[in-house]
């Protein structure tokens, strides 16, 4: 047999089943076997994964890591009885009937920037938990519109029980407004200056509506939740980023 017949045999077994195998020959003649000693096989080209820049790879290795972290941290998020959450991103905004016919109450809240130590931290174990406790505004709308606003915030740890104190918030401003509050032309009254015992009453007021601290005690745990899943969710987009 000839080495011109015998490459072309050699050829036909090693492309018989290769798309390549059309490059070989030519009207149905095989190529010589000096053609086929000096042919360069082009293998098919594996696509690897690419990143604008190394510190994009490092950032996709990190989060990979991180993401499944926070993802076994996670709870659940607990269940605020009598309530109507609406969320839009880290803005909420709960609501509930009020005392007497055709009355709302409105909460709303923002969980950016909120968290801190549940406890003081004496740098002494480990770190206390971390809480989410957002600024909130208690609004008391009436039927005709007319609404009482509270804007309200946690009581530091470190202030709760002082001098027989035992609210988990306090009230920081109260104003009332027609419609939707817009603008700063409506009188506001700090919380601060206002008389003791119209204090205590502002407070009842809201705890006959379902504004007490046992509403604000699960009310962090709720935001704590909820700002952990925005936490998550802000970190995957960041490496969705990183991968483009």
């Amino acid at each position: 047999m000839s080495r011109s017949r015998l490459a072309c045999g050699v050829v036909s077994k090693m492309f018989n089943k290769s798309p390549l195998t059309a490059n070989l020959t030519v009207a149905g003649r095989c190529l010589p076997a000096s053609a086929v000693s000096t042919m360069k096989i082009q293998t098919p080209m594996i696509a690897s994964r690419s990143f604008a820049t190394k510190g994009d790879s490092e950032i996709v290795k990190f989060l990979a890591e991180e993401i499944a972290t926070e993802r076994s941290n996670q709870k659940s998020m607990p269940n605020l009885a009598g309530w109507t959450s609406k969320l839009d991103g880290a803005e909420v905004t709960l609501s509930r009937a009020g005392a007497c016919a055709g009355e709302n109450v409105v909460v709303t809240l923002n969980v950016n920037h909120t968290v801190d130590s549940a406890e003081p931290d004496d740098g002494q174990g480990e770190a206390p938990e971390m809480l989410s406790r957002p600024n909130f505004e208690v609004d008391i709308v009436k039927s005709s519109g007319k609404t009482l606003s509270f804007t309200c915030s946690y009581l530091h740890p470190d202030e709760q029980g002082e001098e027989g104190n035992e609210d988990v918030f306090a009230i920081d401003e109260v104003t009332m407004f027609d419609g939707d509050k817009t603008g700063d032309h409506n009188y506001a009254v700090a919380g601060d200056i206002l008389d003791g015992y119209l204090y205590d009453l502002f407070m009842s007021m809201l705890e006959e509506r379902g504004v007490d601290n046992n509403f604000a005690d699960k009310l962090a745990d709720w935001c704590t939740a909820h700002e952990h899943g925005q936490y998550i969710n802000l970190l995957q987009e960041i490496e969705k980023f990183a991968k483009m």
